[in-house]
């Protein structure tokens, strides 16, 4: 068995990572393809992939957002700290 990796980042205008997920899993190679046969073995790859790549991108998803809230909540913060133009 070889292992497929699927990675997920968002990546700001700076080039910066802002979230990332990456995950893997065992998939048939070579020689296992041609022994258990095409179908059985593409069956367990294509499998992988959907399964990897909807787990990586809800993962990194999730982080984005988490990040994303988070800076949101630092700006209302601070923009509730600082003295306000109506008392002027």
């Amino acid at each position: 068995m070889k292992k497929m990796k699927v990675r997920f980042e968002f990546i700001d205008e700076d080039g910066q990572t802002i979230a990332e997920a990456e995950s893997e899993r065992q998939v048939p190679f070579f020689q296992e393809i041609e022994a258990r046969g095409f179908r059985d073995a593409f069956h367990d790859i294509e499998t992988a992939a959907l399964e990897l790549t909807k787990e990586t991108r809800d993962a990194a998803v999730a982080e984005y957002l988490s990040e994303a809230s988070k800076k949101k909540r630092s700006r209302s913060v601070r923009q509730e700290d600082s003295p306000s133009k109506k008392h002027m």
